[in-house]
Parts: C-alpha cells; structure tokens; sequence
C-alpha cells in the first residue's frame, strides 16, 4: 500500500463485466467509442477477463465527494495456457511508485494462479486497441490499434523483470493505386489473357483467382482462414491470443464500418485451396470531407509456403487497391499505416520500396515466472 498526505492506495480486483466496463476507459489513450463497446464486453466474456484496480482513498474534504476512487487499471486474462495476458494497462498521473504497485498485483494473481508466463500489453479487442507500449520518439497521432503512453511504462517494466518478447514497427505510407493487369511479371504469367477488361478481377490463365467474401461466407470460411494464418503468419504477427475469438468480431467490424473490400481471398484454381489472405482495419479517426474514412492500417496477409514467390503480394495488395482508390467503392483510401515486426525485414523493405516511412514502434513484454 502507498500513502502520503492525502491518500493511501491499495489495489483491488474486478470481476463483475460491468463493473470492469465501467472502468476500462481508464486503460486505454484510444478512446472507447459507444459502438466499440460490444466488441470489448464480447472479449471481456471470451476470456474470463477480470480487472486489477489502483483505488485510492482520498481525503474527501480536500478534493471533493465526487472524486473517482479507481486511479490506475490493468485487464487480466486468458487462453487456457499457462500466459496471463494484461492489456489496457495505465495508471492515471504516471506515477512511477503507482506503476509498481499495479505490476506488483499483477505478478501477484499470476503467482497465485499458477501461471508460468505474463505477457501484454494486448489490448483486446486488437483490432481497434492494438498492442505494446509505445517506444520513446513515436508520432502520438490518433490511429485505430495505436495505443500511446509515455516510455516510463516499460522501463518500470522492465526495472521489475520483464522483458522484450516482440517490437512491432509501423510505417505511415500513402496508399497507392497498383494494377495487376499492368505489372508485367503478372501478364508474363498470363493474367490478361482472360475478360479482364469487362472484369477486372478476372485472371486469365494465372492460376489463382481473388475474390472479397461475403460477410455471410467469411463465417462459413473460419477455420480455413484461421488455420491458413496459424500455419504460415511469423510468431510476431500472431499477437492476439487464441485469434479464433477475435474473428466473429474482426468480420463484423469491418463489415459494419469498413466495407466488404476490406477483407480478401486468393486460392489456386486447380485445387481450389485458399492460399493467401488478408484484411485491412479501417481508421475510425480520420475522415475526409464527404465523411468517408481516408486511411486504412495494413493490418494482415499471409501466404502459403507452397505458394510464395508467385507475385501472390501483388494480386492482394493491387486489387484491394483500385478498390480503395475507386470512387464508386465505399471509403476512398489516401494513406495507411503498415504494422511489421520489427525483425521481419522484408516486409519492412517493402514498405520503404512503397513509400512507407517508420513513424511508431511499439514493445509486447514478458515476465517468466
């Protein structure tokens, strides 16, 4: 417990979704928009999430009945492994002293409970809230899954045992227009020997075809998708615990504020196997003048081993393209920004290659117990 003249603080654990909800604000620079809010009660509910609290007991005669008690917030979670997940980690004045108290609770409840790992910041859902604390020199702009803190957070982390698991790079890049049928690795390799001026999606005699699911079909592809992405994405880019919880919520987000665009298919013609993937997160906070969203954050795609080196990069990133560049479309896409591990190089150079320039960067820690 901490004291000083005017407070003493102890923390304090959550459990009641309401309550947690309630709270949750405090954890989070991303603001918690009213249509966000079912998206986090889902996940609160799939993970058994309970909170860890900092409540003060403040001198009422000096600051005032109304004064709110809870000062400092962390969710706690799981997924069946020996990982406790934290996320939505904040403590409301940066106080180093207050910082230790919460990290101190929460080695505590993972001791208690028989975890083997601690990990986070994740905060679900990612899609929105992101993950990692911020590195010190990051752009602080508003951006959808960009969460901002001031570096005191990982380094009283890291003063108290945890360590580096994963950094995650983002490049700011304008989001520009690129046509299969006009790169002439892709009509070597007979793309536009086919209808494709009636259709631009036709593919002529490459061997794969690309094509944007309904909402409806996306259900109905789950495991495919998923286990394409478990197979073949790089431990970096699988941050979001057991990600199969994630996905009723990731199709509806998108297809509720983003559009049917935003999320793709390719698969080989012959076998009709799904071979690559991906989406992108529309940014809920900018806007062009007709209200449209006009950014988008690069957020995944995969391929499969057994298919790479097939320009399979450029079907995905060219037609989801003119259709984030095409008026008639819904959003009209102008930039983006392009999540990479920061170990993961060659993504990394395909985003410079594209413009893209490293504006933030963001640390996933770990405590092992």
């Amino acid at each position: 417990m901490l004291e000083s003249e005017y407070f003493r603080i102890k923390t304090k654990i959550l459990e009641d979704p309401k309550e947690i909800m309630a709270h949750i604000h405090k954890g989070i620079s991303i603001p918690i928009l009213p249509e966000f809010r079912k998206y986090i009660e889902k996940d609160i509910n799939v993970y058994n999430a309970k909170a860890i609290v900092l409540e003060e007991d403040i001198d009422n005669d000096e600051f005032g009945a109304l004064t709110d008690k809870i000062t400092g917030f962390s969710l706690v979670y799981e997924d069946g492994s020996d990982i406790l997940y934290f996320g939505f980690f904040n403590v409301l004045d940066h106080d180093e002293d207050k910082i230790e108290l919460l990290v101190e609770a929460i080695i505590d409840y993972a001791k208690n409970n028989r975890f083997r790992k601690i990990r986070g910041p994740i905060n679900v859902p990612t899609m929105i809230f992101g993950w990692g604390f911020m590195v010190e020199g990051s752009k602080k702009d508003l951006f959808i899954g960009s969460p901002i803190n001031p570096p005191i957070y990982q380094k009283v982390f890291q003063k108290m045992g945890f360590y580096i698991l994963f950094k995650e790079d983002r490049y700011s890049m304008p989001a520009l227009k690129m046509d299969p049928h006009k790169d002439k690795k892709l009509i070597s390799m007979g793309i536009n020997n086919g209808n494709y001026k009636n259709d631009p999606f036709d593919t002529g005699d490459y061997e794969y075809y690309y094509y944007n699911p309904t909402r409806e079909e996306l259900m109905e592809i789950k495991d495919e998708f998923l286990e394409l992405n478990a197979r073949f994405m790089p431990p970096s880019a699988q941050i979001t615990p057991r990600a199969s919880n994630n996905y009723n919520n990731l199709v509806d987000f998108i297809h509720t504020y983003g559009a049917r665009w935003m999320m793709w298919v390719v698969r080989h013609k012959k076998t009709n196997e799904m071979v690559a993937n991906g989406y992108v997160i529309p940014n809920l906070f900018s806007r062009n003048k007709k209200g449209e969203f006009d950014s988008v954050s690069f957020h995944a795609w995969v391929v499969h081993e057994e298919h790479r080196r097939k320009y399979l990069a450029m079907i995905m990133y060219g037609f989801t393209s003119i259709q984030g560049k095409d008026r008639k479309t819904p959003h009209y896409i102008t930039w983006g920004s392009w999540p990479v591990g920061a170990d993961n190089e060659a993504n990394a150079a395909a985003a410079r290659k594209m413009g893209g320039k490293k504006d933030r960067s963001h640390l996933i820690l770990q405590y092992d117990i």
